[in-house]
């Protein structure tokens, strides 16, 4: 018994029309405009703006927060940039009182402002504390926490953000400013783990990734 090939037939192959091309984008775009719509009624179903959904708990938008710590916030950010400057420049972090003889805000008397505060400059290793206890009330209190980085310990990230600040010695900072709502309970200490503590975080603008909580080595 022979075995014979199996017959073999041509084959057309035509490209598509443009009507069949028309239709396949369009179709696409349906399926891209449904799942855009997905993704916006879950984000307005979860009562959760967008620029908070990565924040935890016990961080917050400053723009969401009152106008003296609007106010108390930006003044840190000066302050803390012109700390750094001294760091590098001396190899040390300035005082309080230094800073404040030099007139750097929040530190600098200023009667235009509504509380008066006492500041604390608490030193533990490569932690850094810059701390202010109100005086005469049960206003907030405010902390600016600074990790240096270990020797031969590379950072966690070599770009700078609102988290991470470089020094002009190259040197990366892990920085974070916290508010107590509580100042009068407030110890002048060293803090290691503010959000342990009831601080809450403040950020100037929300988070693209969710982050770990800023924090100190044990």
């Amino acid at each position: 018994m022979s075995a014979y090939p199996a017959a073999t037939r041509p084959v057309l192959v035509q490209p598509l029309s443009a009507q069949a091309e028309l239709l396949i984008l369009v179709r696409a775009a349906m399926a891209i405009v449904a799942a855009v719509g997905l993704y916006v009624a879950f984000a307005i179903g979860s009562g959760t703006p967008t620029s908070q959904r990565n924040l935890m708990p016990f961080q917050k938008l400053i723009a969401d927060r009152p106008p003296d710590e609007q106010r108390m916030f930006r003044e840190l950010q000066e302050g803390l940039l012109e700390a750094e400057a001294m760091r590098a420049a001396e190899n040390a972090w300035p005082t309080t009182s230094a800073l404040a003889d030099a007139g750097i805000p929040p530190f600098a008397t200023d009667p235009t402002r509504r509380r008066a505060y006492n500041w604390r400059l608490n030193k533990n290793g490569t932690l850094v504390n810059y701390l202010g206890i109100p005086k005469d009330d049960d206003g907030p209190a405010w902390l600016i926490v600074v990790l240096e980085p270990e020797p031969g310990v590379p950072p966690d990230q070599p770009f700078e953000d609102q988290e991470h600040h470089r020094l002009l010695n190259g040197a990366m900072l892990h920085v974070a400013t916290w508010v107590h709502p509580n100042g009068r309970s407030v110890a002048d200490r060293i803090v290691r783990m503010p959000q342990t503590e009831g601080w809450m975080q403040l950020y100037a603008v929300g988070l693209d990734a969710p982050r770990s909580p800023s924090a100190a080595p044990p």
